[in-house]
């Protein structure tokens, strides 16, 4: 048991000054000790002026004396979504935040060792921040390391991270609480529970699961840019009488509510002339159509979003001009990590795609009578991408607002906002995430969880490579500071419920968004049977009350029991074993969850 007064207790702190190291473009490294400022909350601040960042670095990092352990040591390193691993290797290993376009669920990582949990918390160039973890010769460290080279600009703030010492005792459910309380009492975040009494879009969704909608036309996957002469032709892969078929099916099937996510609506289908929309795909019926299905699925109790991007850029697109592309600072294009079905990406610029069309696209948008959540892909799956175009300047934490800006208008003047995944700066607008990050996924290996004869020995996760992987485990830490803020499936891994390969996989998946309190979501096939969908929507009504709860610790029970504790005092106990598993006396049957309620509780 924990105490909740206990939680918010910041002890002495005993390191008077941090390491800096500068690496220069020759690839020479600098290195210097700068102390600590002690803050009023108790924080070691390692603060370096922006005016000393030397613009022509490579990188700078800030390294705590306490975020070094060497291999036997006791203890672990935590990072954003809830990496963690022991100090067991020796070297050649190495892990960071740097993929998936500097993908930073937190601003916050933590390292236990025997002297305590310490917390660091990025408050200065936050979006410019990598959290890595190198191995060499048994030494284990995590450097906190700003990308001054892909900054785009002269750095622009201070280098700032406090570093919170949470006493002996403390871990990564302590860690985690600590930073949502933090944030609550500086009123920071705003609880789902405050966002159902503000917006009656996130107040259905606390009773109606997310499905999201096959692709109703699409473009073939091709590299290249495309032209009017070689855009490849658009295909109509479901209609909306399809859809409005599945939803009748489903309400005679006793499903009541459900909000769909509808992609591939747009000019040139799915991903196909972003950053234009509209006039929605003339081979769907166009703009009328679209209106009749959304207008006849809220008949039936359904709502309908669309699936839409402010963040790609297609040669294709009718509003293509390459003064709404992000620049590098070599006034090049900025181009995206890869090709979609509208050909090669570039990286839109936000403030100037919503300068020049936002208030015409939410005048169409509500044009179609949408109530669901108008879904922006991957405003929180990157981070924000900088423009160093003269006429639109744009770093990184300027995007992020212009961010925040564009999903107000979607709450204020559509049927709210929702993403892909769980970064941060836009938790307080977001209504649901499709899934908190792919971490999980890529970390076991996706591939091979659907290739393995017997999936559940792949469960509960464990690390694939030793030697090279510094990752012994993933716990849901970023759900421990964020459940109750906004409705969210788990992982990649666990998202496609009613797809036809997810058919196929580990019925363990389920139990893995159990661990993590995870809400399911539905990714809808042509043929995916009703039944699956119903069944999907049964299995999550149990668990469908903790979704406004906090979560507060998360415990390994053994090798394959795990246990959750949410803030009403209620356990869930997960058995991923082949026998049953004994609980405060009680009997966890295999492969399967049980609710344990607090004490004095039915």
């Amino acid at each position: 048991m924990f105490s909740d007064d206990s939680d918010l207790m910041v002890f002495p702190a005993r390191d008077a000054a941090f390491t800096v190291r500068t690496r220069l473009k020759d690839g020479s490294v600098r290195v210097a000790e700068r102390p600590f400022k002690a803050m009023s909350d108790g924080a070691l601040r390692a603060r370096i002026p922006a005016s000393e960042i030397d613009p022509g670095a490579e990188w700078v990092e800030i390294v705590h004396p306490r975020f070094r352990a060497r291999r036997g040591d006791s203890g672990y390193w935590l990072g954003p979504r809830g990496q963690l691993g022991h100090f067991t290797r020796q070297t050649g290993c190495s892990w960071t935040t740097d993929v998936y376009n500097n993908f930073l669920l937190l601003p916050v990582c933590g390292f236990k060792t025997d002297a305590g949990f310490v917390l660091a918390w990025i408050k200065g160039l936050r979006f410019e921040t990598e959290i890595r973890v190198d191995v060499s010769d048994g030494l284990h460290e995590m450097p906190i390391r700003f990308r001054v080279a892909k900054i785009g600009f002269a750095p622009y703030e201070d280098a700032v991270v406090d570093f919170y010492d949470l006493g002996p005792d403390a871990d990564y459910s302590r860690a985690g609480r600590f930073f949502r309380k933090t944030r609550l009492a500086r009123g920071e975040i705003v609880p789902l529970l405050e966002k159902m009494r503000q917006r009656p879009e996130v107040a259905y969704l606390a009773e109606a699961l997310v499905a999201r909608l096959p692709h109703f036309a699409e473009k073939e996957r091709r590299p290249g840019d495309q032209t009017p002469e070689t855009e490849p032709p658009v295909e109509v892969k479901y209609t909306y009488a399809q859809a409005l078929d599945l939803m009748r099916r489903l309400k005679a099937a006793g499903v009541e509510r459900m909000e769909f996510c509808a992609s591939g609506w747009s000019c040139g289908g799915y991903d196909g002339r972003y950053p234009a929309f509209f006039p929605s795909e003339e081979k769907l019926g166009g703009d009328e159509a679209l209106r009749a299905f959304v207008r006849e699925a809220e008949t039936l109790g359904f709502r309908v979003g669309l699936q839409s991007a402010y963040t790609a850029a297609f040669k294709i697109s009718p509003r293509w001009s390459e003064d709404i592309v992000c620049k590098n600072p070599d006034g090049s294009l900025t181009r995206g990590e890869t090709y979609w079905c509208g050909g090669d990406c570039y990286r839109a610029c936000v403030r100037r795609v919503a300068d020049l069309y936002l208030d015409e696209d939410i005048a169409s948008w509500k044009s179609l009578g949408l109530t669901g959540a108008n879904y922006l892909d991957v405003f929180t799956a990157i981070s924000p991408c900088p423009c160093s175009d003269p006429n639109h300047p744009l770093n990184r934490a300027q995007a992020a607002e212009t961010q925040r800006a564009i999903a107000r208008r979607c709450i204020d003047e559509l049927g709210g906002f929702a993403s892909e995944c769980g970064e941060d700066h836009l938790i307080n607008e977001l209504s649901y995430i499709n899934y908190v990050a792919p971490d999980i996924a890529h970390w076991q290996g996706y591939q091979r969880m659907m290739r393995i004869p017997d999936q559940e020995a792949a469960f509960p996760l464990e690390v694939l490579d030793k030697d090279r992987d510094p990752i012994d485990e993933i716990v849901p830490f970023w759900e421990i500071v964020y459940h109750g803020f906004v409705f969210h499936p788990t992982d990649r891994l666990t998202q496609s419920h009613t797809i036809a390969p997810s058919r196929k996989r580990s019925p363990s998946t389920w139990l893995l968004s159990v661990e993590f309190a995870g809400r399911p979501i539905a990714y809808i096939e042509p043929d995916t049977p009703v039944e699956e969908i119903k069944r999907l929507c049964d299995d999550w009504k149990p668990l469908a009350r903790f979704d406004t709860l906090f979560l507060d610790e998360h415990r390994r029970l053994s090798a394959t029991a795990r246990l959750i504790r949410y803030s009403d005092g209620t356990e869930v106990v997960v058995n991923y074993g082949r026998r049953p598993f004994a609980h405060l006396g009680e009997s966890v049957p295999p492969r399967s969850y049980r609710v344990f309620p607090p004490d004095g509780a039915d």
